[in-house]
């Protein structure tokens, strides 16, 4: 697949160029000759697209490129269109394929995949120094996260095990922070909350803890006093009613009732008489039968059973006053406020039981002493008194406690401060979850990182083997220099990565252009060698390979570029350097077929940038033919002179874009003149116009205007915009036919010469156009 024609270019300085009909097509061989600024490097760098497949931005230009004479594909579709495999030599190959890494003794990388290979190792390089940072900074985040979680713990264990060692436990003595952390750990918010206890439980269960061993205490005796049964019997009691026949004086007045009824006793039964022992008098019958019916045997069972009901409430009474209860003193000190509390409870309910009693003794007494009386109605208690049976049976509990701790005083004490414990582990909860929190956040983003650098020195390692395998031998390079420069005073040596440049044996801090090209040119034409280039299907594109070598390195380059290219499927050769391009031209004379009369036939053809002015008075470039002198002739200087003769000569009027150029030629003609002329001077054209006006008596006008016009519209073999009035360009061909007589002033022999080798047919000179600026 071959490149036959660019049949449209929008694009830089090609301004709207369309393939000349009359224009031969590409050809296997081809060289285009022009001057700085007339488009070669354009050329060059849209060919780099294709070889990239690359698309050409529509806002940035448009392309269409014609394949194997019917194939054509837009800049807009050389990226997904099939197209032939490309490689490109230029500024921009140049730049990419020689790097040097700095320094005194900088180090070179040779071609563009080592080179961005390098930049890849320098940027991970870089990117690994940042990621060291990175994990630097995260371990030390992770290190203080953790000594914070880990002083945390320190104190808190160090905190418990002072709380809770002492003489009776000995548990706590080797406590530590990796208990601490362990049991905090096994805790959540549930049963965090659970074992959390109130500052009087803390001091209860360290009392607990601190306590010494006490002898056992006997329980109280609980009373057998029931006060609700006791006074639902006085109430029965001193609600029943006596039957007999009452002596009135006797009922109303108790206590001599008492009396008679003892005395009627010691007159009866074993003690009978029918004197009163009193008054020694006799006893009337029918008194003691009123007495004897006044005292029957109702009445006296009343009397036992309020005897008996008396009897029963004192010894109750007795019961309740013998309770004997025992000095909080003796209890443990956990146990002393609630031993103390259930002491008051029963000393009260002893204290109101009494005062139950004495209120009921005085009921049976009252109705003892007057039984035939109605029953009094006695106000209701206020409140039962407290049952003294369950408070100190309550006490008792306490009684029962303390002895169990006495019996089992180490688990107690072992309990109370596993107790305390979990309350002192629950209060370090929160901040302890909180520290071990940022912990793992702190372990999770170095877990993140710390893997980076080894995949970085990875990748830089990976990097820089591949560039280690593609590095050609120092030697091999040191001679393809020598070479193609034609002289070694620069050697390469294996240094890292890369070459270090020695130059007479000292190391190379700087290389020339020419150097720069030389290397970088070597290379190419070494790759193209390389497996992934089928150089017989290729394109092979060269751009002013022998950019700033001297004379003497030129053959020697070309030879070698000669060499490695002759194979190739196609091959593009751009240059403004006309020895160069002779030398090209010679070796296209020479292939078959070059001299059949059939173009097509022919295997290498030439062409021609010229500037042109567009219509919109802007600079713009045109692809054409190369002029016939050019291939004729061994000088590019007999060309410049016979343009310049034609355009001085010329009958016909042109326009002002058609002069555009013609002042660049006119300079590099008389430049290359003067040269021959005053080899001894050189720089600015002012001083050398000079002296042919003192030496030669030249016009001092025409001098004037010959250089005022070749400094604005010429500027060093580049063309450049214009710096001032466009109707300046009206003068070119009177100012062309002074740079004649300056020349003919000079060296008629040499002017004479010149003009019987250029001098065109008559019909050329009327015409001026096949050989003008296109």
């Amino acid at each position: 697949m071959k490149l036959t024609r660019i049949t449209k270019l929008k694009y830089r300085v090609f301004r709207d160029f369309v393939w000349p009909s009359e224009l031969h097509s590409f050809a296997q061989f081809n060289v285009v000759y022009g001057w700085n600024g007339c488009g070669k490097t354009t050329l060059s760098s849209l060919l780099s697209l294709v070889e990239k497949k690359t698309a050409l931005p529509k806002e940035e230009g448009e392309l269409e490129l014609e394949f194997n004479g019917t194939t054509k594909v837009t800049g807009a579709k050389l990226a997904t269109k099939p197209v032939p495999q490309v490689r490109v030599f230029n500024r921009d190959f140049i730049n990419s394929t020689l790097q040097s890494a700095g320094g005194i003794a900088p180090i070179y990388f040779l071609g563009e995949d080592s080179v961005e290979k390098q930049k890849e190792v320098d940027q991970l390089k870089r990117d690994l120094d940042s990621v060291n940072d990175e994990v630097m900074n995260a371990q030390n985040k992770e290190t203080k996260a953790a000594n914070a979680l880990d002083e945390f713990c320190k104190d808190k264990a160090k905190l418990i095990k002072e709380l809770l060692t002492g003489a009776n436990s000995q548990t706590y003595n080797n406590y530590n922070k990796a208990k601490f952390k362990e049991a905090t750990e096994r805790l959540n918010a549930e049963s965090a909350t659970v074992a959390m206890l109130t500052d009087e439980q803390k001091t209860s269960l360290r009392s607990q803890k601190d306590a010494q061993p006490k002898a056992n205490i006997e329980k109280v005796a609980e009373p057998s006093v029931d006060i609700a049964t006791l006074t639902r019997e006085v109430d029965a009691l001193v609600a029943r009613s006596v039957v007999a026949q009452t002596l009135d004086e006797l009922t109303s007045h108790a206590k001599l009732a008492a009396w008679v009824q003892q005395g009627l006793a010691l007159h009866s039964g074993e003690h009978a008489s029918d004197t009163c022992r009193f008054c020694l008098q006799p006893l009337d019958a029918a008194r003691r039968a009123a007495l004897e019916a006044h005292f029957n045997d109702a009445f006296a069972s009343f009397q036992k059973d309020v005897g008996a009901l008396l009897a029963k409430l004192n010894a109750a009474k007795r019961s309740a006053g013998s309770l004997t209860l025992p000095d909080a003193s003796r209890f443990y000190e956990a146990l002393t406020a609630e031993v103390t509390a259930a002491s008051a409870q029963v000393t009260t309910a002893r204290s109101e039981t009494e005062s139950a009693l004495d209120a009921l003794i005085a009921q049976v007494e009252a109705k003892r002493d007057n039984p035939f009386a109605p029953a009094a109605s006695v106000p209701p208690a206020a409140s039962m008194p407290a049952a003294l049976t369950a408070v100190v049976a309550a006490l008792n509990a306490l009684i029962e406690r303390h002895n169990q701790t006495s019996a089992q005083f180490k688990a107690s004490v072992d309990e109370a401060c596993k107790k305390l414990e979990a309350s002192y582990l629950a209060e370090a909860h929160a901040e302890f979850l909180q520290l071990s929190g940022a912990v793992t956040t702190a372990n999770s983003a170095l877990e993140t990182i710390k893997s980076k650098p080894a995949g970085i020195q990875a990748q830089i390692s990976e990097l820089e083997r591949a560039i280690l395998e593609h590095r050609r031998p120092a030697d091999e390079l040191t001679e393809e220099l020598r070479a193609y420069l034609g002289r070694d005073e620069l050697r390469f040596e294996v240094k890292g990565n890369g070459y270090a440049l020695t130059r007479n044996g000292q190391p190379v801090a700087h290389l020339s252009e020419g150097e720069r090209t030389a290397i970088s040119f070597l290379y190419f034409l070494k790759s193209l060698q390389d497996k992934t280039f089928d150089m017989a299907k290729g394109i092979v594109v060269i751009d002013d390979p022998v950019s700033s070598l001297d004379a003497n390195a030129l053959f020697s380059a070309f030879g070698y570029m000669k060499e490695r290219t002759k194979q190739a499927g196609q091959l593009f050769i751009f240059t403004h350097s006309f020895p160069f391009f002779r030398l090209v031209r010679n070796w296209f004379h020479h292939l078959p077929k070059q001299r059949s009369p059939q173009v097509d036939r022919r295997l290498g053809r030439f062409f021609l940038l010229r500037p042109r002015r567009h219509t919109d008075g802007s600079r713009t470039s045109h692809l054409g033919p190369l002029d016939p002198l050019l291939q004729e002739h061994e000088s590019e200087y007999q060309y410049l002179f016979k343009r310049v003769y034609d355009e001085a000569h010329r009958t016909d009027i042109v326009s002002l874009e058609h002069h555009y150029g013609l002042p660049n030629v006119a300079r590099r003609l008389i430049e290359a003149f003067l040269a021959f002329r005053f080899p001894e001077m050189s720089g600015d054209l002012g001083p050398r116009l000079d002296r042919v006006v003192d030496t030669y008596n030249y016009d001092t006008a025409k001098k004037t205007r010959v250089l005022r016009l070749l400094n604005t519209y010429s500027h060093a073999g580049a063309i450049a915009d214009p710096e001032h009035d466009l109707s300046l360009l009206a003068e070119t061909q009177p100012v062309l036919l002074d740079v004649l007589e300056l020349m003919k002033t000079v060296d008629k022999d040499h002017y004479d010469g010149l003009e019987k080798l250029v001098a065109p047919p008559l019909g050329v000179l009327a015409a001026g156009s096949s050989n003008g600026v296109e």
